[in-house]
Formats: C-alpha cells, sequence, structure tokens
C-alpha cells in the first residue's frame, strides 16, 4: 500500500506552484513561467486551463476520484475543491492594481478542471475494469 505522503504530495506540491505564480503576480515580481504564457498567444487562457485542469487531475487522483452530490449532481470531491480555489483566486485579484480580474479566466479553470477530470476518471475506470477481469481470470484458472 502506498504511503499516504506519496499519495497527497503531488498535488500538495503542484498547489504550492500555483500559490508562488499568484503571489509573484500579486506583487508584479519577475516570473519565467508567466514571461512564457505573456508571449504565447492566449497563453494566460491556455494556462488557467492546464494549471487548474492538472490540479483537479491530481487532487482527484490522490483522493481516489471520491465523488459528492451537489443540487442532485455528482462532482469529483476535487475537482469542487479546486474550482472553489480558482473562483476565490480570480476573485483576489480584486484587491491588487497588479492584477485583472476575468470571467474568462474563470471559464477557462473550469474548463480545465471538467475535461482533465473526465478523461482521467475514464482511464481511472478502464484500469479499474483491467484489474477486475485479471482478478476473475485468476479466480477461475485456480478453482
Amino acid at each position: 500500500m502506498k504511503s499516504k505522503l506519496f499519495t497527497y504530495l503531488p498535488p500538495f506540491l503542484f498547489f504550492f506552484f500555483i500559490l508562488w505564480l499568484m503571489l509573484a503576480a500579486d506583487f508584479d515580481q519577475p516570473n519565467v513561467v508567466m514571461d512564457i504564457g505573456h508571449r504565447v498567444p492566449f497563453g494566460d487562457k491556455i494556462g488557467h486551463f492546464f494549471l487548474f485542469g492538472i490540479l483537479a487531475l491530481l487532487m482527484n487522483m490522490a483522493l481516489k476520484f471520491r465523488r459528492m452530490n451537489i443540487l442532485s449532481r455528482t462532482f469529483h470531491v476535487g475537482s469542487v475543491f479546486v474550482l472553489v480555489f480558482a473562483i476565490f483566486e480570480e476573485f483576489t485579484q480584486l484587491a491588487f492594481d497588479t492584477r485583472t480580474f476575468d470571467f474568462a479566466d474563470m471559464l477557462f479553470d473550469l474548463f480545465g478542471i471538467g475535461l482533465l477530470s473526465s478523461i482521467s476518471f475514464r482511464k481511472f475506470l478502464v484500469f479499474k475494469f483491467h484489474a477486475l477481469t485479471r482478478y476473475l481470470s485468476r479466480r477461475l484458472l485456480i478453482d
């Protein structure tokens, strides 16, 4: 069984990477990652898509794709946490002169979270299905 440290370390480290990017932007500090994003057309939107999508993917994997019901709909717990964080992060930009609040950024956060979560969940189901078929084939060979 894997240690909880190795299970939660990737989303934890990636979360702090995003915090580092946010703080650098909030205080108008030079940042190599953000400089690259500004040079690429739509780099800011692409960045939002992948940063929050990857964080949701890592959170969902760490939480073993646990689900919760909200308003009679089922969502991955990690995706909900990341979405709340992304929305909170976007609204905090209103407090800084160096930042710009943008609904399009939240939209790309949502797209990234939704798409990467759904793709990863499908792969997770395929992995579980293969594990089940291996288990059943061994049981049938033993019996």
